[in-house]
Protein backbone atom coordinates (compact mmCIF):
# COMPACT_ATOMS: atom_id res chain seq x y z
CA UNK A 1 0.00 0.00 0.00
CA UNK A 2 1.61 3.52 -1.34
CA UNK A 3 1.88 6.57 0.94
CA UNK A 4 -0.79 8.20 -1.31
CA UNK A 5 -3.40 5.45 -0.73
CA UNK A 6 -2.63 4.82 2.86
CA UNK A 7 -3.60 8.61 3.37
CA UNK A 8 -6.78 8.45 1.52
CA UNK A 9 -8.26 6.05 3.30
CA UNK A 10 -7.12 7.81 6.77
CA UNK A 11 -9.26 10.73 5.64
CA UNK A 12 -11.72 8.75 4.72
CA UNK A 13 -12.25 6.84 7.99
CA UNK A 14 -11.67 9.89 9.39
CA UNK A 15 -15.26 11.55 7.40
CA UNK A 16 -16.59 8.39 8.36
CA UNK A 17 -15.76 7.96 11.53
CA UNK A 18 -16.92 11.45 12.77
CA UNK A 19 -20.15 10.07 11.55
CA UNK A 20 -20.60 7.00 13.16
CA UNK A 21 -19.83 8.92 16.40
CA UNK A 22 -22.58 11.42 16.22
CA UNK A 23 -24.39 8.39 15.87
CA UNK A 24 -23.09 6.96 18.85
CA UNK A 25 -22.97 10.64 20.73
CA UNK A 26 -27.11 10.72 20.77
CA UNK A 27 -27.11 7.21 21.54
CA UNK A 28 -25.21 7.77 24.17
CA UNK A 29 -26.44 11.05 25.57
CA UNK A 30 -29.88 9.69 25.65
CA UNK A 31 -28.71 6.34 27.67
CA UNK A 32 -27.13 8.68 30.40
CA UNK A 33 -29.82 10.87 30.47
CA UNK A 34 -32.54 7.83 30.91
CA UNK A 35 -30.84 4.19 31.13
CA UNK A 36 -32.64 3.38 27.86
CA UNK A 37 -30.28 2.04 24.73
CA UNK A 38 -32.16 3.51 22.07
CA UNK A 39 -32.49 1.31 18.99
CA UNK A 40 -34.11 4.54 17.11
CA UNK A 41 -30.86 6.63 16.89
CA UNK A 42 -29.80 5.74 13.15
CA UNK A 43 -33.22 6.51 12.51
CA UNK A 44 -33.17 9.86 13.49
CA UNK A 45 -31.17 10.54 10.99
CA UNK A 46 -33.39 9.33 8.67
CA UNK A 47 -35.68 11.57 9.99
CA UNK A 48 -33.15 14.53 9.15
CA UNK A 49 -31.33 13.14 6.14
CA UNK A 50 -35.32 12.46 3.98
CA UNK A 51 -36.03 15.69 5.39
CA UNK A 52 -33.64 17.99 4.30
CA UNK A 53 -34.39 15.60 0.66
CA UNK A 54 -37.65 17.32 0.46
CA UNK A 55 -37.34 20.13 1.59
CA UNK A 56 -34.82 20.78 -1.26
CA UNK A 57 -36.27 18.61 -3.82
CA UNK A 58 -40.27 19.40 -3.33
CA UNK A 59 -40.05 23.03 -1.72
CA UNK A 60 -36.92 24.15 -3.32
CA UNK A 61 -35.81 25.52 -0.15
CA UNK A 62 -31.81 27.06 0.25
CA UNK A 63 -29.36 24.08 1.83
CA UNK A 64 -28.53 26.37 4.77
CA UNK A 65 -32.41 26.67 5.57
CA UNK A 66 -33.10 23.03 4.59
CA UNK A 67 -30.43 21.30 6.77
CA UNK A 68 -31.26 23.69 10.21
CA UNK A 69 -34.77 22.55 9.38
CA UNK A 70 -34.35 19.46 9.16
CA UNK A 71 -32.10 19.17 12.13
CA UNK A 72 -34.99 21.00 14.63
CA UNK A 73 -37.27 18.29 13.30
CA UNK A 74 -35.39 15.45 14.60
CA UNK A 75 -35.38 17.23 18.02
CA UNK A 76 -39.03 17.43 17.20
CA UNK A 77 -39.30 13.90 16.96
CA UNK A 78 -37.05 12.92 19.66
CA UNK A 79 -39.43 14.79 21.51
CA UNK A 80 -42.77 13.21 20.20
CA UNK A 81 -41.05 9.57 20.69
CA UNK A 82 -40.60 10.14 24.59
CA UNK A 83 -43.67 12.37 25.05
CA UNK A 84 -45.95 9.64 23.59
CA UNK A 85 -44.13 6.45 23.77
CA UNK A 86 -41.34 6.24 26.36
CA UNK A 87 -42.90 8.37 29.24
CA UNK A 88 -46.35 5.76 29.27
CA UNK A 89 -44.21 2.94 29.39
CA UNK A 90 -42.38 4.48 32.14
CA UNK A 91 -45.95 4.81 34.17
CA UNK A 92 -46.17 1.40 33.88
CA UNK A 93 -43.07 0.27 35.03
CA UNK A 94 -41.12 -0.51 31.76
CA UNK A 95 -38.17 -2.90 31.35
CA UNK A 96 -34.59 -2.38 29.99
CA UNK A 97 -36.23 -5.21 27.32
CA UNK A 98 -39.53 -3.23 26.94
CA UNK A 99 -37.71 -0.14 25.90
CA UNK A 100 -35.32 -1.83 23.84
CA UNK A 101 -38.32 -3.03 21.97
CA UNK A 102 -40.26 -0.21 21.80
CA UNK A 103 -37.54 1.76 20.09
CA UNK A 104 -36.96 -0.83 17.76
CA UNK A 105 -40.26 -1.27 16.81
CA UNK A 106 -40.14 2.38 16.03
CA UNK A 107 -36.94 2.28 14.13
CA UNK A 108 -39.19 0.20 11.92
CA UNK A 109 -42.44 1.66 11.87
CA UNK A 110 -40.14 5.09 10.74
CA UNK A 111 -38.47 3.04 7.96
CA UNK A 112 -42.04 1.63 6.43
CA UNK A 113 -43.47 5.25 7.00
CA UNK A 114 -40.36 6.88 4.48
CA UNK A 115 -40.82 3.76 2.34
CA UNK A 116 -44.44 4.19 1.86
CA UNK A 117 -44.58 8.52 1.64
CA UNK A 118 -41.28 8.52 -0.32
CA UNK A 119 -40.50 5.30 -2.04
CA UNK A 120 -37.02 3.28 -2.50
CA UNK A 121 -34.80 5.53 -4.30
CA UNK A 122 -32.55 7.08 -3.19
CA UNK A 123 -31.59 10.92 -3.20
CA UNK A 124 -28.35 12.59 -2.87
CA UNK A 125 -27.69 15.75 -0.70
CA UNK A 126 -25.51 18.42 -2.11
CA UNK A 127 -22.91 18.80 0.24
CA UNK A 128 -21.63 22.16 2.18
CA UNK A 129 -19.40 24.11 -0.22
CA UNK A 130 -20.78 21.80 -3.28
CA UNK A 131 -18.16 19.21 -4.72
CA UNK A 132 -15.11 20.76 -3.63
CA UNK A 133 -12.07 19.31 -2.72
CA UNK A 134 -8.77 20.04 -0.83
CA UNK A 135 -6.07 18.30 -1.86
CA UNK A 136 -3.19 16.95 1.07
CA UNK A 137 -0.09 15.21 -0.17
CA UNK A 138 -1.53 12.79 -2.57
CA UNK A 139 -5.00 12.15 -1.00
CA UNK A 140 -7.87 14.33 -1.83
CA UNK A 141 -10.95 15.32 0.80
CA UNK A 142 -14.38 16.81 0.04
CA UNK A 143 -14.70 20.30 1.61
CA UNK A 144 -17.88 18.81 2.88
CA UNK A 145 -15.89 16.37 4.84
CA UNK A 146 -13.76 19.10 6.50
CA UNK A 147 -17.12 20.91 8.01
CA UNK A 148 -18.71 17.81 8.67
CA UNK A 149 -15.30 16.83 11.14
CA UNK A 150 -15.59 20.52 12.17
CA UNK A 151 -18.97 20.19 12.79
CA UNK A 152 -18.36 16.99 14.94
CA UNK A 153 -15.82 18.26 17.24
CA UNK A 154 -17.72 21.48 17.65
CA UNK A 155 -20.74 18.94 18.75
CA UNK A 156 -18.56 17.35 21.06
CA UNK A 157 -17.05 20.62 22.46
CA UNK A 158 -20.59 21.77 22.69
CA UNK A 159 -22.53 18.66 24.63
CA UNK A 160 -19.17 18.56 27.04
CA UNK A 161 -20.01 22.10 28.01
CA UNK A 162 -23.37 21.57 28.19
CA UNK A 163 -23.35 18.55 30.62
CA UNK A 164 -20.73 19.90 32.85
CA UNK A 165 -21.60 23.93 33.30
CA UNK A 166 -24.98 24.63 32.63
CA UNK A 167 -28.05 24.06 34.67
CA UNK A 168 -29.96 22.40 32.61
CA UNK A 169 -27.36 19.69 31.56
CA UNK A 170 -26.14 19.00 35.33
CA UNK A 171 -30.03 18.39 35.79
CA UNK A 172 -30.49 16.13 33.08
CA UNK A 173 -27.46 14.37 35.02
CA UNK A 174 -28.76 14.35 38.40
CA UNK A 175 -32.10 12.63 37.00
CA UNK A 176 -30.36 10.00 36.17
CA UNK A 177 -28.39 9.51 38.83
CA UNK A 178 -30.88 9.70 40.61
CA UNK A 179 -34.45 10.48 39.89
CA UNK A 180 -35.88 10.89 43.66
CA UNK A 181 -33.28 12.67 45.13
CA UNK A 182 -33.11 14.68 41.96
CA UNK A 183 -37.43 15.75 42.31
CA UNK A 184 -36.90 16.78 45.91
CA UNK A 185 -34.32 19.04 45.00
CA UNK A 186 -37.49 20.80 42.41
CA UNK A 187 -36.13 19.31 39.27
CA UNK A 188 -38.02 18.50 36.59
CA UNK A 189 -37.16 14.94 36.29
CA UNK A 190 -40.09 13.71 33.77
CA UNK A 191 -38.88 17.50 31.61
CA UNK A 192 -35.13 16.36 31.84
CA UNK A 193 -35.78 12.94 30.50
CA UNK A 194 -37.96 14.50 27.40
CA UNK A 195 -34.91 17.08 26.58
CA UNK A 196 -32.28 14.10 26.30
CA UNK A 197 -34.31 12.32 23.92
CA UNK A 198 -34.88 15.81 22.14
CA UNK A 199 -31.21 16.23 22.36
CA UNK A 200 -30.78 12.92 20.95
CA UNK A 201 -33.11 13.74 18.09
CA UNK A 202 -30.95 16.28 17.14
CA UNK A 203 -27.64 15.14 16.95
CA UNK A 204 -29.12 12.14 15.17
CA UNK A 205 -30.73 14.23 12.68
CA UNK A 206 -27.42 16.21 12.42
CA UNK A 207 -25.60 13.41 11.48
CA UNK A 208 -28.19 12.42 8.83
CA UNK A 209 -28.05 15.67 6.73
CA UNK A 210 -24.22 15.42 7.24
CA UNK A 211 -24.33 12.37 5.59
CA UNK A 212 -26.34 12.61 3.40
CA UNK A 213 -23.69 14.42 0.91
CA UNK A 214 -21.47 11.51 1.24
CA UNK A 215 -24.24 8.29 1.06
CA UNK A 216 -27.22 8.45 -0.72
CA UNK A 217 -30.30 9.01 1.45
CA UNK A 218 -33.08 5.76 1.56
CA UNK A 219 -35.25 4.18 3.77
CA UNK A 220 -32.63 1.28 5.09
CA UNK A 221 -30.15 3.34 5.95
CA UNK A 222 -31.33 4.20 9.83
CA UNK A 223 -30.44 0.39 10.75
CA UNK A 224 -26.92 0.70 9.83
CA UNK A 225 -26.56 3.79 10.90
CA UNK A 226 -28.24 2.82 14.65
CA UNK A 227 -25.19 -0.46 14.53
CA UNK A 228 -22.49 1.62 13.41
CA UNK A 229 -23.24 4.55 16.14
CA UNK A 230 -23.98 1.70 18.41
CA UNK A 231 -20.46 0.24 18.30
CA UNK A 232 -18.72 3.50 18.21
CA UNK A 233 -20.92 4.12 21.61
CA UNK A 234 -19.31 1.17 23.05
CA UNK A 235 -15.80 1.43 21.99
CA UNK A 236 -16.29 4.94 23.61
CA UNK A 237 -17.95 3.69 26.77
CA UNK A 238 -21.50 3.78 26.33
CA UNK A 239 -22.08 6.23 29.62
CA UNK A 240 -19.49 8.58 28.07
CA UNK A 241 -21.47 10.73 25.07
CA UNK A 242 -17.71 12.31 24.05
CA UNK A 243 -16.47 8.98 24.20
CA UNK A 244 -18.49 8.04 21.24
CA UNK A 245 -16.71 10.24 18.87
CA UNK A 246 -13.54 8.44 19.89
CA UNK A 247 -15.27 5.12 19.22
CA UNK A 248 -16.57 6.07 15.73
CA UNK A 249 -12.96 7.49 14.53
CA UNK A 250 -11.39 4.29 15.41
CA UNK A 251 -14.54 2.41 14.01
CA UNK A 252 -13.84 4.58 10.84
CA UNK A 253 -10.35 4.11 10.41
CA UNK A 254 -10.52 0.38 10.83
CA UNK A 255 -13.08 0.02 8.14
CA UNK A 256 -11.41 1.78 5.71
CA UNK A 257 -8.02 0.94 6.26
CA UNK A 258 -9.68 -2.85 5.95
CA UNK A 259 -11.30 -1.84 2.28
CA UNK A 260 -8.06 -0.90 1.18
CA UNK A 261 -5.93 -3.64 2.50
CA UNK A 262 -8.34 -6.57 1.85
CA UNK A 263 -11.36 -5.74 0.60
CA UNK A 264 -14.31 -3.58 0.67
CA UNK A 265 -16.65 -6.83 1.08
CA UNK A 266 -15.05 -7.80 4.33
CA UNK A 267 -14.96 -4.12 6.00
CA UNK A 268 -17.52 -4.85 8.02
CA UNK A 269 -16.67 -7.93 8.90
CA UNK A 270 -13.16 -7.09 10.92
CA UNK A 271 -14.47 -3.76 12.10
CA UNK A 272 -16.75 -5.94 14.28
CA UNK A 273 -13.86 -8.56 14.87
CA UNK A 274 -12.00 -5.70 15.72
CA UNK A 275 -14.12 -4.38 17.98
CA UNK A 276 -15.29 -7.86 19.73
CA UNK A 277 -11.33 -7.85 20.78
CA UNK A 278 -11.17 -3.96 21.83
CA UNK A 279 -14.31 -5.17 24.61
CA UNK A 280 -12.57 -8.27 25.25
CA UNK A 281 -9.35 -6.84 26.24
CA UNK A 282 -10.46 -3.29 27.49
CA UNK A 283 -14.25 -3.92 29.02
CA UNK A 284 -14.78 -0.14 29.81
CA UNK A 285 -14.16 0.95 26.37
CA UNK A 286 -11.34 2.77 25.04
CA UNK A 287 -11.00 5.62 26.94
CA UNK A 288 -11.76 3.52 30.53
CA UNK A 289 -13.27 4.04 33.85
CA UNK A 290 -12.15 7.07 34.95
CA UNK A 291 -12.41 9.21 31.39
CA UNK A 292 -15.81 7.40 30.48
CA UNK A 293 -17.23 8.81 34.19
CA UNK A 294 -16.05 11.96 33.31
CA UNK A 295 -17.11 12.85 29.71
Amino acid sequence: MTGGLLLQSILTGLTNGFVYGLVGLGLAAIFRGTRIVNAMQGDFSLIGGIAAVLLLEKLQWPLAAAMAAAVLLGALAGWLVELILVRPLRKRGGTEDSYLLLTLGIAFAVSALVLYFVGRDSHALPGIGGEGIIVVGDAAIRVHSVWLIAIGLAVMLLLRLFFTRTTVGLSMMAAAIDAEGAATTGIDVALMRTLTFVLGGLVGALAGVLVGPLVTVHYEMGLLLTLKGFAAAILGGLSNPMGAIVGGITLGLVESIAIVTVSSGYKDVIAMTILIIIMIVMPQGLLGRKLRRGG
